[in-house]
Order: structure tokens, then C-alpha cells, then sequence
């Protein structure tokens, strides 16, 4: 495995620069920011629905994407298997409506996740071959396992969708964690991604754990307005490559 420097990492200069800046606004503005993304992060963590929803109407989507979590010993842990839960789910009412009009038609789904921490496998390929194992074929799947993090997962979604479907159709869904949501669809639409999003779990359940991963979900969120607003002042092209 090749070793990469720290400014070729995930992390690197440009984003430790902007990971500074962001604390530097965060402490100016005395938090305002972050308690309003705050804000935004529950209200869709508690509103959003099981299934995709487009002007209003439900409606089965074409292709879900699923996002990655980090693995145990090559395993999904169980967050990540609520998310590959949903899909299953979505695929069996798919086959019940298509049954019910005597047509067949399969979801394309597409797992997000590159090789993380110590494990042998991509997250996508283990949540793929936990799919397979419940019965799904493996033809449906499509994996993206070179990113390092979120932006990176829509990012390498994007190329796929684009190269694998010549377009990026509105009816897509994204399947996450509730918490996760919200991130997942601003940084998505700053890739000019149209997602709905579906949470994995049936509906969202307030605990200290919790409160933790949704402020750290508002840091996150913060840091990546505030490197926007760094690209914005400095006109630096490699910052705004790396959040495009």
C-alpha cells in the first residue's frame, strides 16, 4: 500500500487551513452558525421519510445510493446494516408493485466506501456482499471504493453515475443515517447532485450518543461552509477542486 504525504491525505493543507478558519469564524460568530445548521441537521433527521419523496408524491426510486460506514473486522457494524436493510426493503416493495402489474425491474444501487482503518475490504464491498447474502443480485450493485470520506463517497457517485448512466436522473435516493442526512445532501448539492434522501431508520431517537455524532455533524458542516467562503476570499483553485 503506497504511504501518501499529509498533503496528498484526505486531510492535508487545504484542509487544515480551512479546518483552522472555520474555528476562527466559529468563535467570532460566537456559534451562530453552528447552532443553525444545528437546527437543520435534527429537522431533517426527524422529518425525513422511509421512502423517496419528489414534488410532494412517493414515488420507488431508480438507484440508491448507499453511504458507507467504517467497518469491524471486515464486518458492517449495525448502523451500516440499517442502511443496507433499507435498500433491501425498497427492492421488495419494488417487487410487489411490479408483481402487481406483471412487469419485473430491479433497483441499481450503488455502495459507497473505500478502504478505511485496518480492514482488508472497501465498505463498499462488504456492505455489497451483505446484500448478496440476503438475496440480492449482484448485478445490481455497483461499488465506489476509492473515496476517503464523505465529499470524496458524492464525488466518485458522481463520476459513476455520469459514466455508467450518461446522466444523473432526478429520481436517485440516498439512503444514510438520519444524523447523516443532512450533511450528506448539502455537500450533494454542491456537487449539483438532486438526491432524496431516505433514513434508514424507522424514526430518530434522541440519546447522548446521538447528540454527540449531530454536533459533530454540525462541525463538519460548518467547516465545509467556511471552506467555501475560503475559496470565495482567496479564490484558491486547489481549495475549491477539493469541494467540487
Amino acid at each position: 500500500m503506497v504511504k501518501l504525504s499529509f498533503k496528498d491525505s484526505a486531510f492535508g493543507w487545504d484542509g487544515l487551513t480551512t479546518f483552522i478558519f472555520s474555528t476562527i469564524i466559529l468563535l467570532l460568530t460566537f456559534g451562530l452558525g453552528f447552532f443553525w445548521l444545528l437546527f437543520k441537521i435534527l429537522n431533517t433527521a426527524i422529518n425525513t421519510a422511509i421512502y423517496t419523496v419528489i414534488k410532494g408524491r412517493i414515488t420507488q426510486p431508480k438507484t440508491v445510493l448507499i453511504a458507507g460506514l467504517c467497518l469491524d473486522k471486515n464486518q458492517p457494524v449495525e448502523e451500516f446494516k440499517m442502511r443496507l436493510k433499507r435498500v433491501l426493503e425498497l427492492q421488495h416493495e419494488l417487487n410487489n408493485d411490479m408483481r402487481n402489474d406483471m412487469r419485473t425491474a430491479k433497483l441499481q444501487v450503488i455502495i459507497l466506501g473505500g478502504l478505511t482503518g485496518a480492514n482488508q475490504i472497501s465498505e463498499a464491498q462488504a456492505g455489497a456482499d451483505y446484500l448478496v447474502a440476503r438475496g440480492m443480485n449482484g448485478r445490481q450493485i455497483l461499488l465506489e471504493e476509492q473515496s476517503r470520506h464523505t465529499l470524496e463517497n458524492l464525488q466518485q457517485a458522481r463520476i459513476l453515475l455520469l459514466t455508467e448512466f450518461d446522466a444523473i436522473d432526478e429520481n436517485i435516493a440516498l439512503i444514510s443515517s438520519r444524523y447523516h442526512l443532512y450533511r450528506l445532501l448539502t455537500l450533494a448539492k454542491g456537487l449539483n447532485l438532486n438526491l432524496q434522501p431516505v433514513a434508514a431508520e424507522e424514526d430518530f431517537k434522541f440519546s447522548f450518543l446521538m447528540w454527540l455524532k449531530v454536533m459533530k455533524e454540525a462541525y463538519f458542516l460548518h467547516w465545509y461552509w467556511s471552506g467555501k467562503l475560503w475559496v470565495f476570499i482567496t479564490v484558491n483553485k486547489k481549495s475549491k477542486a477539493r469541494i467540487s
